[in-house]
């Protein structure tokens, strides 16, 4: 196809949005709304993502060693967790730190522990504190750790963590779920506009078709058309869930005194996500649009 046939194709299909603009703007503002409840779900499940993994990152699993474990048996727990995956930052606390913890949390009292120190090994197992940074695996996390040599027991807040992992996993699946119904409605929605546009114009596309116009050279227009469609309500929708979020950080943060304030620090930033917010309205517009005009089209060009 030549390139002056190619921009004459296009320009017929701007000219079709201003000519049934009623109709345009109607399809436009339908799937913004449809654009803008995915991309607040898309956000929402984003965020929830982000608390939960905060959250989940600060369970500990408290790992005691055996009373009076060597110096040697404890490096070599330490070496284990370590190279353990799941796990994150290791801290170490020998016998005689926690015994000084304790005779200072007994405040003026504390004289009562005097000359006691150099029992604190008979008395304090020494201990490792883990951070778990796959939440999800906390269960096979605490098995391994206990199978550790050396190690007396091994403890973690495994119900917290897994009620946070459903929590994470019901979001993401209603929020695919709803993202997938939109997108089929959004569907729907353009290919009734350009239909109604093709109907319009039936005798036209019967004529083009009886003195040769291949059915290539009909499609282009409507595709054209609801590419366009899906282009305009991307770029609105963008710019209003943009602010949007603006608005809802903002009115969360003035919120000091409450404890939604502080989870205003693990929300995601829209700068973050902009260009991905961006690139999947666009994408999802113009699919939206072509796939519509597709099937729109199937009916008319059989002449």
């Amino acid at each position: 196809m030549r390139a002056s046939s190619f921009r004459y194709l296009v320009k017929n299909g701007v000219h079709n949005l201003w000519t049934n603009r009623m109709m345009t703007i109607a399809s436009v503002g339908t799937l913004v709304a449809c654009l803008l409840i995915v991309g607040f779900a898309v956000l929402f499940s984003i965020n929830v993502d982000s608390i939960v993994e905060y959250i989940g990152q600060q369970n500990e699993v408290v790992v005691f060693l055996e009373l009076g474990a060597s110096d040697e048996a404890v490096e070599s727990v330490r070496a284990n967790l370590s190279e353990m995956e799941g796990l994150g930052d290791i801290e170490y606390e020998s016998p005689e730190q926690a015994f000084a913890d304790y005779k200072e949390k007994l405040g003026e009292d504390g004289y009562l522990l005097d000359g006691m120190e150099d029992e604190a090994a008979e008395i304090y197992p020494p201990k490792f504190t883990a951070k778990i940074t796959e939440p999800e695996r906390v269960d096979t996390l605490v098995a391994a750790v206990k199978r550790i040599e050396y190690v007396d027991k091994a403890e973690a807040p495994t119900d917290l963590t897994k009620t946070l992992v459903s929590v994470r996993t019901m979001v993401n699946t209603i929020g695919g779920a709803v993202i997938a119904a939109l997108v089929l409605v959004s569907v729907v929605v353009i290919t009734n506009t350009i239909r109604a546009s093709v109907f319009t114009r039936r005798k036209e596309i019967s004529i083009m078709k009886y003195v040769g116009a291949t059915n290539t050279f009909i499609r282009i227009p409507f595709i054209v058309e609801g590419i366009l469609l899906g282009i305009f309500a991307a770029l609105i929708a963008f710019l209003a869930i943009w602010g949007g979020y603006a608005l809802f950080i903002g009115a969360i943060t003035m919120e000091s005194s409450t404890w939604l304030a502080s989870l205003t620090q693990y929300l995601v930033p829209f700068a973050d996500v902009r260009l991905q917010i961006l690139g999947g309205f666009l994408l999802a517009g113009i699919l939206t649009g072509g796939i519509g005009s597709a099937f729109s089209m199937r009916g008319h060009l059989k002449v």
